[in-house]
């Protein structure tokens, strides 16, 4: 077992979780389907999160699902730029 794969893959799974609800929130509120679409994605990122951890635990789940660290990484990099997509506000508009 690497503890740095399973903390990263249990990192990419909570936040793509934590996001996913956001954007499914998001998505139900303001009856948008491209945020909807997003939340689906980033729910799919958290199902890869959760499958390289059991990976790690015991080989017998996910074994198709053995992710190493790099690409992990990789993937709560491109979870953290989705976040502060989210979380940072829009251009402004000069004052009228």
């Amino acid at each position: 077992m690497d503890p740095l794969t399973e903390a990263v893959g249990v990192i990419l799974a909570g936040l793509a979780f934590i996001l996913s609800a956001i954007g499914g929130a998001a998505a139900a509120r303001y009856r948008d389907l491209r945020i909807g679409l997003v939340a689906a994605g980033l729910a799919v990122l958290g199902v890869v999160g959760v499958l390289s951890v059991l990976h790690q635990i015991s080989p017998l789940y996910g074994g198709p699902f053995e992710v190493s660290a790099v690409p992990l990484l990789l993937l709560v990099v491109a979870v953290g730029l989705l976040y502060l997509a989210l979380v940072r506000g829009g251009p402004r508009r000069p004052p009228v």
